[in-house]
């Protein structure tokens, strides 16, 4: 469809009742369409637009089409479009689209060796490369009334949670690349959340642990610290930040600020999960990082200091967010290739 056929559908069906067609001709011309008479034609000749009592109106058919620009148009904007050969598959469709709110978090990235990283990834799943390294970021972050989109944020879950997310790809079963995260390493300050979480297939990736976890201010510092049970040990965090807000990196980080950083490590909405010969691919749905740059003042991270990644784990920079709404989308899953 053309901009000047899509441009007069918007137009007409802004007005439910019909235009008549010398205000018609007007507003497509103040849209920029050269000639509306030639455009209008054209549409009552495909049968997507009439005249009744003297007001062009949309035909069924010019709404279904309408329909299907916006559909098109929204699945080229998608950050996580469906490939053919996916299906859904929600553990259980209602209880498991959830939405919440960041209220605070960190995102502490770390540059990491490849050939480390790929031993803790599940085929197909490597490890994406950027400016020579691989990377996981230690997502810490303190969540506000998580629950099945629909309740009432009354009856939501208000915790904390910090997950070890790495950034890989995998290619499908037609052949096409697919990049997400995966977590390589989760803990909550919930109980029920980590039972729920282990439950539910949306969680393929790892068992979550469960941890005495905090995040506390005083002025600009806050202070940030896990410690996980016995039983999921490697996993102590301590960092006090200064988050007064930086746009330049610090010293020593391999991006040039924050756009540079952005595709990488901010836009990754799909968390992965492998079993069964699937990929599994739960997409979040969230509002745009409002990140900058923050200092670590003091910082001690058990998993990259003396954990499966050390040695050879770089401390690259730190960044910090506020009040991030997301919602999942229904859990989707491919066939990856053999």
């Amino acid at each position: 469809m053309s901009p000047e056929s899509l441009a007069a559908l918007v137009t007409v069906a802004l007005e439910p009742l019909g235009l008549p067609e010398a205000e018609l001709h007007r507003r497509l011309s103040a849209a920029g369409v050269k000639d509306p008479a030639s455009v209008l034609g054209g549409m009552s000749r495909d049968g997507l637009m009439r005249v009744e009592r003297r007001q062009w109106v949309l035909t069924p058919a010019g709404h279904q089409a309408l329909r299907d620009a916006e559909s098109a148009l929204a699945g080229a904007h998608d950050p996580s479009p469906t490939s053919e050969g996916m299906e859904e598959c929600p553990s259980v469709p209602w209880l498991t689209q959830v939405q919440t709110h960041w209220v605070e978090a960190l995102s502490i990235n770390y540059a990491v060796e490849p050939e480390r990283l790929a031993r803790l990834l599940p085929a197909p799943l490597e490890p994406e490369v950027f400016r020579g390294s691989a990377w996981v970021q230690v997502l810490m972050s303190s969540l506000r009334d998580m629950r099945p989109q629909g309740l009432s944020p009354l009856l939501g879950m208000c915790f904390y949670q910090v997950s070890y997310r790495a950034a890989v790809r995998y290619r499908n079963a037609s052949g096409a690349w697919r990049r997400g995260g995966y977590f390589v390493r989760s803990e909550t300050s919930d109980p029920l959340m980590r039972r729920v979480g282990n439950a539910l297939k949306e969680f393929k990736f790892h068992e979550f642990g469960e941890a005495s976890m905090v995040m506390a201010r005083e002025g600009d510092l806050l202070t940030a610290a896990v410690d996980p049970e016995p039983a999921f040990p490697g996993g102590k965090l301590v960092g006090v930040f200064d988050t007064r807000p930086s746009t330049r990196p610090p010293a020593g980080s391999v991006w040039t600020g924050l756009e540079d950083l952005h595709e990488p490590l901010v836009e990754c909405y799909d968390a992965l999960g492998v079993a069964e010969g699937f990929v599994y691919v739960l997409t979040i749905d969230r509002e745009p990082w409002n990140a900058h740059f923050v200092t670590p003042v003091q910082l001690y991270c058990e998993y990259f200091d003396t954990g499966p990644l050390a040695p050879g784990a770089r401390l690259d920079s730190v960044l910090h967010l506020t009040e991030c709404a997301y919602r999942w989308r229904p859990l989707r899953r491919e066939r990856h290739a053999q």
